[in-house]
């Protein structure tokens, strides 16, 4: 199974996380600001020199690559299911509900748009239980805070991950990427599927297989020099500024289909990012430098980044638009703050809640059954 000693945190890692969150909070705040325009009769032009909603696929190559370095201790060993679904839904679940709750309570408070349709209590309990629904009756399967639609394919990952967890690190990713091939490829066999398996069986699930194979390169210390390195990134960005799947041309109200293209246009190049920066030679060095160290913090406060961002949208348009910048400064202002304030609440809510909570359960339902587990966050 390799060294049984803890895996210590990757620098890199983490400012990989901090720029998937970023890259999907641009996204998401140009989205708003495009929409707001358009009600105002105001031109906004977004920018495609990048398709930001593939930092979500970098998201999951992450996951697939934090899952098998933070169980190294785990791998083999007696209640390491238990201990690992523990620490995932620790990490996963109290912020998400928090939030949630949140969006709930405001959408409630103060309406939601006319197009959408009011849920039952049933598409509630599923949203707050990651089982995927279609609750906007739209073909696309989202909770009531949509992006959460990502958590529902995590906690799906985790838990196929888990009961793997009672085999050696190999056999254990092994299992765990022939179950999803196999499911992927019932997924495209098989029209029809209930709703539930139709969304896990989609192709974008094998952008956590990519990860678990580069953990696996990394775990037996494989480097790649210096020249295939620059040879995966030019690679990756050729594809992404390519934008084969056209995502700048797409509509404003477009939804990205979870199917092949999406794997072979964002996963692909999500994955070679990854692996580039992941297997160098210098992926153990610390972050020394001040930006460095930000950047470090940023990565660690990343979950929060990817859930909150919503409300500071939202909130600050309001503002926006209320006061009349708009009429002077236009909207790409607003974008630039949006996105400086996203940045302070993530810090913020990571520090004084996310932390704290994690800290606290996991002192209290993980320690006491499995003291030496490993330690480390997906998110």
């Amino acid at each position: 199974m390799g060294s049984q000693s803890a895996p210590s945190q990757i620098a890199v890692l983490q400012v990989l996380r901090a720029i998937a969150a970023l890259t999907v909070v641009f996204g998401h705040a140009q989205h708003d600001a495009l929409v707001s325009a358009m009600r105002a009769g105001q031109a906004f032009t977004r920018n495609h020199a990048l398709p930001w909603g593939a930092g979500v696929d970098l998201f999951f190559v992450i996951s697939g690559f934090i899952m098998v370095h933070a169980s190294e201790r785990l791998f083999g060993r007696e209640g390491a299911a238990r201990a690992f679904m523990l620490r995932r839904l620790i990490r996963i679940v109290p912020l998400y509900w928090l939030l949630a709750t949140a969006y709930l309570i405001l959408a409630t408070q103060f309406g939601r748009e006319a197009n959408r349709p009011d849920f039952s209590w049933g598409e509630i309990a599923a949203s707050y239980l990651f089982w995927p629904m279609d609750l906007f009756r739209d073909g696309h399967p989202r909770p009531f805070y949509t992006l959460g639609w990502t958590l529902n394919y995590e906690m799906f990952f985790y838990v196929l991950f888990a009961p793997a967890l009672f085999l050696p690190r190999e056999k254990a990713v092994w299992a765990v990427t022939g179950a999803l091939l196999a499911l992927v490829t019932l997924g495209a066999i098989l029209p029809g599927l209930p709703l539930a398996l139709e969304f896990w069986a989609k192709p974008v699930v094998l952008e956590f297989v990519a990860g678990m194979g580069i953990a696996m390169a990394f775990r037996r210390g494989i480097r790649l020099p210096r020249g295939a390195q620059l040879i995966l990134l030019v690679l990756a960005f050729v594809i992404l500024l390519a934008d084969p799947m056209g995502a700048a041309t797409k509509p404003e109200n477009w939804i990205t289909p979870n199917d092949w293209q999406r794997l072979a246009c964002w996963g692909v190049p999500a994955a070679l990012i990854m692996a580039a920066l992941i297997l160098s030679p210098a992926v153990e060095r610390r972050a020394e430098s001040a930006p460095a160290r930000f950047w470090v913090m940023l990565g660690d406060a990343s979950y929060a980044l990817y859930l909150a961002h919503p409300f500071v949208i939202v909130a600050l348009r309001k503002l926006w638009l209320a006061i009349g910048l708009h009429e002077t400064l236009g909207f790409w202002p607003l974008v630039a703050l949006a996105m400086a304030l996203s940045i302070v609440l993530a810090l913020i809510i990571h520090r004084l809640v996310e932390r704290p909570i994690t800290q606290v359960l996991t002192e209290n339902l993980v320690q006491p059954r499995l003291p030496s587990a490993g330690n480390a966050s997906s998110r």
